[in-house]
């Protein structure tokens, strides 16, 4: 799916599109809303992850 697409399916112009793409920009829950029904997806698809232990850490870790 291209940027035009999702342009023209969610309403957010193509260049916000591209910075949001690019972490330029960061995105509103709105938006976000926005894309997730021009991609045909609910959030919660766009927010699971198949491997949560690969994102989980130790903030004990992280102060030493």
């Amino acid at each position: 799916m291209t940027q035009e697409t999702i342009y023209l399916e969610s309403g957010i112009s193509r260049s916000h599109i591209a910075m949001i793409e690019a972490g330029k920009r960061d995105v509103t829950i709105s938006a976000l809303f926005k894309i997730s029904r021009a991609l045909g997806a609910d959030l919660k698809s766009i927010f699971s992850f198949d491997d949560l232990e690969k994102y989980k850490y130790d903030i004990e870790e992280l102060y030493k």
